[in-house]
């Protein structure tokens, strides 16, 4: 499947005169809880083989997409990535740490590069806790394979928002984020068998009981991180994001 991923990305190297800097898989497969209904959510970085494409008052296209229902493939030029790791954009940075890497880095993009900001990463994560929550979980009283998807997001990113809490940063893999939370039993447990349910499209392995206690704990969680969160303060230095894009743009090792 992985020659099959790469030949895509090749040809759309060859479509849009570009070089792929590195490409992943960012979903549930990266995340660890996939089925075999589950699509491939490929990632990828790019820059422009033509410089003059950078030189141009008028703002030009910096995202190709490509979608055939099976492979959902989205690529960002290196200026609008570069752009998203100043801002500390979460969805970058789990690409960057995505365990599926189809074209891996040649050289560290990011390289030199400051952290990203835990605050706007808390943030991120009680963000989409909430609209999940709200929209998928509150009136949801349908058990499906779907709602244990939502579910297993909505835990996914209240589990990554703890280690944060902690001043650590998240691995994106569901197993990981358990492992490193130390979970309670009462609470463990039942994560993983709605996790190895949806996995094996089986929503007999855990039961409605279960369900709910998982529900109650995201809504004690949804409330506990709305009162535990800071307003960021990014404080970065741009001249080092100049100085990186004009290294990448204008490098053949790249």
């Amino acid at each position: 499947m992985n020659e099959t991923i790469t030949k895509k990305l090749r040809k759309l190297e060859k479509e849009n005169d570009i070089t792929i800097l590195y490409a992943v898989e960012s979903g549930s497969r990266a995340w660890g809880h996939s089925n075999e209904n589950s699509d491939y959510d490929i990632r990828f970085i790019y820059k422009n083989n033509n410089i003059r494409h950078y030189l141009t008052i008028n703002k030009q296209a910096d995202v190709i997409e490509s979608n055939d229902g099976l492979y959902d493939i989205v690529g960002w030029d290196i200026d609008k990535a570069l752009k998203l790791h100043y801002k500390s954009n979460p969805n970058l940075r789990e690409w960057i740490i995505s365990p599926i890497k189809y074209i891996p880095m040649k050289e560290d993009i990011f390289a030199g590069l400051p952290e990203f900001d835990v605050e706007v990463l808390k943030h991120h994560y009680y963000g989409l806790t909430k609209r999940h929550y709200r929209k998928y979980i509150k009136e949801n009283d349908d058990v499906t394979l779907k709602f244990y998807k939502k579910l297993l997001y909505t835990v996914r990113c209240i589990l990554a928002w703890m280690l944060l809490d902690e001043n650590t940063l998240p691995p994106m893999n569901l197993d990981e984020l358990i492992r490193e939370n130390n979970l309670d039993d009462s609470i463990r447990i039942k994560i993983i068998k709605l996790k190895d349910s949806y996995r094996n499209c089986n929503i007999g392995q855990i039961t409605d009981n279960e369900v709910y206690f998982i529900i109650e704990w995201i809504v004690f969680w949804l409330e506990y991180m709305l009162e535990n969160l800071e307003k960021p303060k990014i404080r970065k230095d741009i001249d080092v994001y100049n100085k990186r894009f004009q290294q990448i743009i204008g490098c053949d090792d790249f």
